[in-house]
């Protein structure tokens, strides 16, 4: 089952968007964020850290330039990771996919903008 989400329903009014694990109903594998607003351009702290789930597709993701601590840290993913909705991404917070389980692979050929990059950058990860 998937789980589709309007994505600027989850941001805040200074363009952060706001997600976590607890917010997944029962039952849910896959998460899609919809809905691309250019006024999105930053993810809040622990942006789905925890959560174990099959994949995540991150379209409504594409005008993210700075993701927040913890983004998808100690997730779970059967499938690949697809980060290719983030190209405009410069900034990367602490503990960017740490101890991320993915069974298939992790593709970061969308972050060529990257200027700042913190602690623990893939940091423990397995697949």
């Amino acid at each position: 089952r998937t789980l589709h989400l309007d994505t600027p329903a989850f941001a805040d009014g200074d363009g952060c968007l706001h997600f976590q694990k607890e917010w997944i109903p029962e039952g849910i594998f896959d998460i899609c964020f919809a809905n691309p607003n250019p006024s999105i351009t930053s993810t809040a702290a622990d942006f789905l850290s925890g959560s174990k789930i099959m994949s995540v597709d991150l379209l409504g993701l594409q005008y993210i330039t700075s993701v927040g601590d913890s983004f998808l840290q100690n997730c779970r993913f059967l499938g690949a990771v697809d980060l290719s909705s983030l190209q405009r991404v410069t900034s990367i917070g602490v503990r960017f996919l740490e101890g991320c389980k993915v069974l298939e692979t992790v593709d970061l050929c969308p972050f060529q903008k990257i200027i700042c990059i913190s602690d623990n950058f893939l940091c423990e990860c397995s697949s």
